[in-house]
């Protein structure tokens, strides 16, 4: 459930944080124990100044979405069933053992495995 948004045409870490502490402010008594996000390194370190003790999950569709904004799935499509696997996984093994086979794969662009 999204507790809060916030639009900003800086996405500084240190904006970010000035708008999660007012959050927490607002809500003392809330601490989540999860916090979901996209892949965003401003917004992940403004939430971990905040909220060390939360876990932080990337949010799938973010995910999937900014991966199809990098490569054609459609010319990769074993590679792109994989990582859709992957990503929705929440079996630690699979999560591993699906990642050995993308990043192991000579046929995986190196540019893929990088970003991943």
């Amino acid at each position: 459930m999204p507790v809060a948004w916030m639009l900003t045409s800086s996405a500084m870490t240190e904006i970010i944080t000035f708008f999660v502490r007012c959050v927490r402010d607002a809500s003392p008594s809330v601490w989540p124990g999860i916090i979901m996000t996209n892949h965003n390194q401003a917004q992940i370190a403004a939430l971990e100044t905040v909220y060390p003790h939360s876990q932080i999950f990337l949010c799938r569709w973010h995910m999937l979405h900014a991966i199809r904004s990098h490569f054609v799935t459609n010319q990769f499509q074993a590679l792109w069933e994989k990582i859709k696997r992957w990503v929705i996984t929440d079996d630690l093994a699979m999560f591993f053992n699906i990642w050995d086979k993308i990043s192991s794969n000579p046929s995986t662009p190196q540019s893929i495995v990088k970003y991943l």
